[in-house]
């Protein structure tokens, strides 16, 4: 196992699960960028676990981008598919607004 490996699963023992799965930070509004010259387009299901991850791993003093991606992977990969599907219907609520947004 490389170094990377065991800092994440060091870190997905750290943090609590639960508010991975169901998402904690869960407002649709706060994963669409700021309307621009360029708008990114919006995270899919996994971009916004990784984004929940890294909140948690931030909360625990965590800021190694490698290790919290590494760690966000190892996460979804675990996840069960009724998890998985509470992220997919917030990404394409997401997607909804951002949609709306773009059409103003």
């Amino acid at each position: 196992m490389s170094e990377i490996e065991n800092l994440a699963t060091s870190l997905i023992n750290m943090i609590d699960r639960k508010n991975i799965f169901p998402p904690l930070f869960n407002n649709p509004e706060s994963y669409i960028s700021p309307v621009g010259p360029r708008t990114k387009k919006p995270p899919n299901s996994f971009l916004i676990c990784r984004i929940n991850v890294h909140n948690e791993a931030k909360r625990k003093g965590i800021y190694s981008m490698r290790v919290i991606s590494k760690a966000a992977s190892i996460l979804w990969k675990q996840a069960s598919s009724e998890e998985k599907d509470v992220y997919k219907k917030l990404s394409e609520r997401v997607f909804e607004i951002y949609s709306t947004k773009e059409s103003e």
